[in-house]
């Protein structure tokens, strides 16, 4: 992927999720761009997921890492990843 790629990618993650965020809305707001979150551990962090599919044989995935509070109320920090793609 280009950096211009990467940089949207960020962009996005920035306009859905922030620091200080409720827990719950960031989650929703991921699952609104598409990211899929799994938060069914009790360790403060949360991983969450996008496949990008491209009419070219190839799919990336997208990654965010939120890290909670120790109560996993409020989002303390959010680590977008840089994009993974593989050919078919």
């Amino acid at each position: 992927m280009s950096p211009s790629d990467n940089a949207n990618f960020q962009s996005v993650v920035a306009k859905s999720v922030s620091p200080g965020m409720l827990l719950v809305t960031g989650i929703k707001h991921l699952a609104k761009a598409g990211f899929i979150c799994d938060d069914r551990g009790s360790a403060p962090a949360i991983f969450c997921t996008r496949m990008r599919q491209n009419i070219l044989p190839y799919a990336c995935i997208q990654r965010v890492d939120l890290t909670t509070d120790p109560d996993r109320r409020t989002i303390v920090a959010v680590t977008p990843k840089p994009i993974a793609c593989a050919g078919l």
